[in-house]
């Protein structure tokens, strides 16, 4: 058996049966066997994601970037409750399925997620949830934007969207984004906007020192 300590792969303390990796160790077949992983979440990039050629490993892909400024928080819910239903899949009692969280390296985009899972699953606050999660992988470094967006997670208590109640119009509950993430995009459109507007004035710079575009 390939140990926990050679490989990149960490089991998340206090629920049995979750892991956080990087793509390395969660493409690792012998590895996933080992601890009965029949479910990976892959929060990263599709060149990253695993290629299983079995159907024994579920596989679901949540396609973002590294990046400050990237909305996790329209996934979190739907991420927690996927891997909520994978750890209770198991047909025996006595077994746990096993998770696995990745992303390229197993330190901010799958951290935020496991992060996410705890809060929710444990009823924690972010910075609890975080040094539980550096317990079980010291790697554990949300990037400033996805913490940030955690705490706004912990504001929300857990679900950033209202149902407002069907009527005869709308007989499906439209959802509605709560204040704090409202908020939250608000501002990081206005921050697009910025980068954009000096974009464009170091284009408008650069043109006319070399007589304007070509």
């Amino acid at each position: 058996m390939e140990s926990l300590r050679d490989s990149s792969i960490s089991q998340v303390k206090d629920i049995p049966g979750l892991y956080i990796s990087d793509r390395f160790a969660a493409r690792s077949r012998s590895l996933l066997a080992s601890l009965n992983v029949g479910y990976v979440l892959s929060v990263t990039r599709i060149e990253d994601v695993p290629k299983f050629a079995e159907d024994r490993v579920a596989v679901k892909h949540i396609d973002i970037d590294d990046d400050p400024m990237e909305d996790i928080l329209c996934h979190l819910d739907d991420a927690c409750d996927w891997i909520d239903a994978a750890l209770h899949s198991s047909t025996l009692a006595s077994e746990v399925a096993g998770v696995v969280v990745h992303c390229t390296q197993g330190i901010s985009r799958s951290s935020s997620f496991i992060i996410a899972y705890l809060m929710r699953t444990l009823t924690l606050s972010y910075d609890t949830a975080l040094s539980l999660a550096r317990e079980s992988r010291p790697l554990v470094t949300p990037n400033p934007g996805f913490e940030r967006q955690l705490r706004i997670w912990e504001e929300c208590q857990y679900e950033v969207y209202i149902r407002e109640p069907a009527t005869l119009s709308t007989p499906y509950s439209p959802l509605v984004e709560k204040p704090a993430y409202k908020v939250w995009k608000q501002q990081r459109d206005n921050l697009f906007c910025q980068r954009i507007e000096e974009v464009n004035k170091i284009r408008d710079i650069n043109d006319g020192k070399h007589g304007g575009p070509v």
